[in-house]
C-alpha cells in the first residue's frame, strides 16, 4: 500500500495539471477570439450583470441603514453627509455600469424587432 501513495499523488497532480491547462486554453481561446460562444459569451455577461445588481441592492441597503441611524442620532450630520455622498457616488457608478452593460441588449433587441416587423409586412 505504502508503494501506491507516491503513485497515486502523481496521478492526481497530472490529472489538476491537465484541467488546469484546459481551462488556461478555453479563457485564452475565448478572449482572444472575436467569435465567443453565444452562450458562454451570454452567461459571462450575466454573471458581470448579476454581480452589479447584487452590488447596487448592497449599496442601496447601505443608504438606508446610514440614514437609519442618523435619524437615530447614532451619526453626527457630518458623518452622514460624508458616508452618504460616498454610497451615492458608488450606487450612481454601479448604475452607469448597468446602464452600459444593457446597451448591447437594447440594440440586440431593436434588431431582433425590427427583423420580426420587417417579416410580417
Amino acid at each position: 500500500m505504502a508503494d501506491l501513495l507516491p503513485w497515486l499523488f502523481v496521478i492526481v497532480a497530472t490529472v489538476a495539471i491537465i484541467a488546469g491547462l484546459v481551462s488556461l486554453w478555453l479563457s485564452l481561446s475565448l478572449a482572444l477570439s472575436d467569435e465567443a460562444l453565444g452562450g458562454v459569451r451570454a452567461q459571462l455577461t450575466t454573471d458581470a450583470r448579476r454581480a452589479l445588481l447584487t452590488q447596487k441592492e448592497a449599496l442601496l441597503q447601505e443608504i438606508r441603514d446610514v440614514a437609519f441611524e442618523h435619524d437615530a442620532d447614532k451619526l453626527s450630520d457630518r458623518d452622514f453627509q460624508e458616508l452618504n455622498e460616498k454610497l451615492r457616488a458608488e450606487a450612481r457608478q454601479v448604475l452607469h455600469a448597468l446602464d452600459a452593460g444593457a446597451e448591447s441588449f437594447r440594440d440586440e433587441a431593436e434588431a431582433l424587432i425590427a427583423e420580426r416587423l420587417a417579416a410580417k409586412s
